[in-house]
């Protein structure tokens, strides 16, 4: 009995430390899709960086102006220590003895993500990050999407029009108003200083039509422009990418590319969610903005990441 409390008590002491260290993290910092790539200055100006940058200021498809998937700010290794390791997103790379790439979480601060990778020399290490770099990518990506999720459920607009009209919850910021409503059709939307970030969900029937005629019907239906016969449709002077992705289990095509509105000088990205439901059942989800002048790659982040927080 007494060697069951001492158990007890020992495994009770090490939860506890582990808590307490959880605990003494200071919060990390760094705005969304920006990363800290930590390494030194040889291998940033040469071969390794130019991968890096390459690889990672790729120009995100679907936008009327060139802007980067994500922001780099180069740490030189030798100055990385204090205020610098409580950046929240991290690429860390050096020359070791083992070739290795690691995710590791929460080491200075939290919430904190590392992409951690190392070789015996720079084209070892230029040659990992190739070999790797679908993981990479992702595992960076996708912790940014689960980051935009956690602020966005700071604040989030409580109305249950989608799951009253529409049988399905999302999960966004209360800057966002329900500018429509009828029984297969919702449209939020925020005013932003330039303009506005809008989003759409209909719900409809499988069909046979093509994701983009059937777009534009919701949206001629849906969306009117500010003048008579106007209304929003994709610009198919500017080719949309369509590519199979997963929200969970469940198969989505995923599409990005440029609105404009007929007669009128008004466009801008979206990106487009068409999922088939089963049961004969689909339902198309848009996010598009309008602020023109101005860089929209948040914008259009935020809205992806609010599609993917939807619950059937």
């Amino acid at each position: 009995m007494r060697k069951n409390l001492f158990v007890l008590f020992i495994l009770g002491l090490i939860f506890s430390c582990s808590d307490d260290n959880k605990k003494l993290l200071p919060n990390s910092s760094g705005n969304i899709n920006n990363i800290s790539v930590v390494i030194n200055n040889e291998l940033w100006d040469g071969e390794v960086g130019d991968v890096i940058r390459e690889n990672l200021e790729r120009p995100i498809y679907g936008l009327p102006q060139i802007e980067p998937v994500f922001t780099l700010n180069h740490i030189p290794s030798k100055i990385f220590s204090g205020f610098a390791t409580k950046s929240r997103t991290i690429l860390k790379v050096a020359i070791g003895q083992k070739e290795a790439v690691k995710n590791l979480t929460n080491q200075y601060a939290s919430p904190q993500h590392i992409v951690y990778i190392t070789a015996k020399n720079k084209e070892k290490i230029s040659e990992l990050i190739i070999e790797n770099l679908p993981s990479i990518y992702s595992s960076l990506y996708f912790s940014e999407l689960k980051e935009k999720q956690r602020r966005i459920l700071k604040n989030t607009n409580n109305t249950q029009s989608l799951k009253q009209n529409l049988g399905l919850s999302l999960k966004f910021p209360s800057a966002y108003r329900v500018a429509k409503l009828d029984s297969n059709f919702v449209w939020i939307r925020r005013d932003i200083k330039a303009g506005s970030v809008n989003l759409f969900v209909s719900k409809l029937k499988k069909t046979s039509k093509e994701i983009f005629i059937l777009r534009d019907s919701i949206s001629k239906t849906n969306i009117p422009g500010p003048t008579e016969d106007s209304y929003m449709r994709t610009d198919f002077s500017y080719k949309p990418n369509t590519q199979e992705v997963y929200f969970g289990k469940t198969k989505t095509m995923e599409s990005r590319g440029l609105w404009d509105v007929k007669g009128q000088f008004m466009a801008g990205p979206f990106i487009n969610y068409y999922i088939d439901l089963g049961n004969n059942n689909t339902v198309m989800i848009d996010g598009f903005v309008y602020s023109p002048g101005t860089n929209k790659r948040e914008y259009i982040f935020e809205l992806e990441a609010i599609i993917r927080s939807i619950k059937f």
